[in-house]
Parts: C-alpha cells; structure tokens; sequence
C-alpha cells in the first residue's frame, strides 16, 4: 500500500498532516472460460495478446518495413478493448474449424465503436520494440 499526504491541517496552531491509503490495484487479471465443446478434437490456444496491450496494425508494419519507414511517425498505437473465443459450429454439437481469438480495437479519435481483428492482423508493441533492440 501506499501512503500520500493529502491536507495540512491546523488545529489549535499545531500543523497535523493527514495521510490516506492508497490500495495496490492488481497489474494482472486472469480469466478463466469453459469451453462450449469440450469434446472436439481442436485445442482452444491461450490468446496472443491481453486487455490494454498496445499493438499496431500488421499491415502498417509492414508496410514500413517495405519502404523502411519508422513505424513511430507512421502507425498508429491501439490498445486491446475486448477480447472474444470464436467458435463455429455448422450443427450445433461439433465445430467445423479450430476456435480463434478476436481482437476489439477503438480508435485513437475516441470512437465508440469496435473494429474487431484476428490475431494476424495485429502485431504487439512490445514485439515490436523487443526486435528493434537486436
């Protein structure tokens, strides 16, 4: 926990400082989810990216990459909004094709609304950065 002085205070001439607790907020959430068809041969695979992860758009990259540009001037940064486990089923009791995560992005203008991407389409920040060091 942390501790920050908030007021001073005088009380018969005698300064007091008041102080209040700020509570550590967790820095990860984990979520759990059962799976709709737990009898399909598909494996449901952990998501490549987490809430509030910064990415940018795959295509964006690598079209800086292309004309070697710096991606900093030219894309711009998204953070994950939502976060979604697709499945597909064509008869209601097996899927047709492997579960997949999905991507909710909101743009930078404040936008309401969501753009939804798969995980090709997106390429972590943090990817990014980790390749430029080496």
């Amino acid at each position: 926990m942390t501790y920050y002085k908030t007021q001073t205070l005088n009380c018969q001439g005698i300064p007091t400082v008041e102080y209040r607790i700020e509570p550590d907020i967790p820095t990860q959430l984990s979520l759990n989810f059962i799976p709709t068809y737990p009898y399909d041969d598909y494996a449901y695979s952990e998501p490549k990216f987490v809430f509030c992860q910064q990415v940018i758009l795959a295509k964006q990259w690598k079209h800086c990459q292309k004309y070697q540009l710096t991606f900093k001037d030219e894309c711009q940064v998204y953070r994950i909004c939502a976060m979604e486990l697709v499945e597909l089923s064509l008869t209601g009791k097996d899927l047709y094709e492997p579960p997949h995560w999905q991507y909710g992005i909101r743009g930078t203008q404040g936008t309401r609304e969501l753009t939804w991407f798969s995980e090709d389409d997106l390429i972590s920040l943090h990817e990014i950065e980790s390749k430029d060091k080496f």
